[in-house]
């Protein structure tokens, strides 16, 4: 019998544990939580007259697809406590409540442990007035569960006047984690606005950024211009709010300004996951000094895939594990 044990249900996860199992081999599929889909599943299509390629398409029918599938055993609420053997020939005992889970003659190992958001707080450099919540005030993340759940062409409960998405929140700075760029902030937010742009035409949308990746081919940024998109290059030092969210920045060119917005986005971008230090230590793999995993050659037989070794864009991660899965295929069948 081939088992392998995939750890963490994402969408990494998810999409190692049924290109397996639908090759015929045995998949136990490791879950901390008690549901599968990972972060994922809480995002929202971005589609309007046509679609954006945000990648929220790809796992139109995963879930289901795993949950019915004979081959893959889900255990929830559990974490890999120990693993033990040799390549090929692993034994794994999984933590579960009340009684530990054990696996024996597993013939690879697959960490999709995926990723965490900005740790320990908003940001570093951002003072935040108030310790109350700030209405229309929210994270990329929260954004992303208003497109899923946004009926029509309502997105927020009253039409905005104004809104601003405040970019590289967690990147970029040593002390939110990282000088590294998360990649996935400019793609999610960029195609956020154009969809507020069609739902919201005399909107005001400015962005405030330290840089912006190219999300795809073409004149991308020109075609935000010229949807009167504005792009601010700083890095703003303090919210408050009164009757509207104000923004007091550094502008390059005239020095201290304050603007008032209706929506205010912190676009917050890909951490290492918290548990990643116990894996190190579990699974014997290693960490950059981002604090990602990464598997010391798949001779070892343990594969990580998805954002639980670098941050990824949906397509990228759906093709990593295409590939994770791929190669454990032609090793071990």
């Amino acid at each position: 019998m081939s088992l392998v044990v995939v750890i963490g249900a994402g969408l990494s996860g998810c999409t190692v544990a049924y290109t397996l199992a639908d090759r015929g081999i045995d998949v136990a599929l490791i879950e901390k939580t008690d549901g599968i889909g990972g972060r994922v599943r809480s995002y929202g299509c971005k589609a309007f007259e046509r679609c954006q390629n945000c990648g929220v398409c790809l796992t139109t029918g995963l879930w289901d697809k795993v949950l019915n599938h004979k081959k893959i055993r889900i255990i929830y609420n559990a974490e890999i406590k120990d693993i033990s053997g040799k390549p090929g020939d692993f034994s794994i005992t999984v933590k579960t409540s009340p009684d530990n889970i054990y696996f024996e003659e597993v013939r690879a190992v697959v960490i999709s442990t995926g990723f965490e958001s900005l740790p320990g707080g908003i940001s570093s450099h951002l003072h935040i007035d108030g310790t109350h919540s700030i209405q229309g005030l929210i994270t990329g993340t929260q954004l992303e569960e208003l497109m899923l759940n946004r009926t029509g062409s309502v997105l927020f409960e009253s039409e905005p006047n104004s809104i601003a998405f405040l970019q590289c929140l967690g990147s970029r700075d040593l002390n939110e984690g990282g000088l590294y760029c998360s990649r996935v902030c400019c793609s999610y937010s960029t195609r956020a606005a154009k969809l507020m742009h069609h739902y919201y035409p005399e909107c005001k949308i400015t962005f405030f950024y330290m840089e912006l990746q190219n999300v795809k081919q073409g004149e991308y940024y020109t075609e935000l211009l010229n949807l009167g998109v504005e792009f601010v290059k700083c890095r703003p030092l303090k919210i408050s709010c009164e009757k509207s969210i104000t923004i007091e920045y550094d502008d390059p060119l005239v020095g201290i300004k304050r603007n008032n917005f209706d929506i205010v986005i912190l676009s917050d971008g890909i951490h290492a996951g918290l548990d990643n230090n116990r894996l190190v230590e579990v699974c014997g793999v290693q960490q950059d000094k981002n604090g990602f995993l990464k598997a010391v050659g798949t001779a070892s037989g343990i594969y990580v895939t998805g954002c639980a070794k670098t941050p990824l864009k949906i397509d990228e991660t759906y093709a990593d594990s295409l590939t994770v899965a791929g190669k454990i295929l032609e090793k071990f069948l």
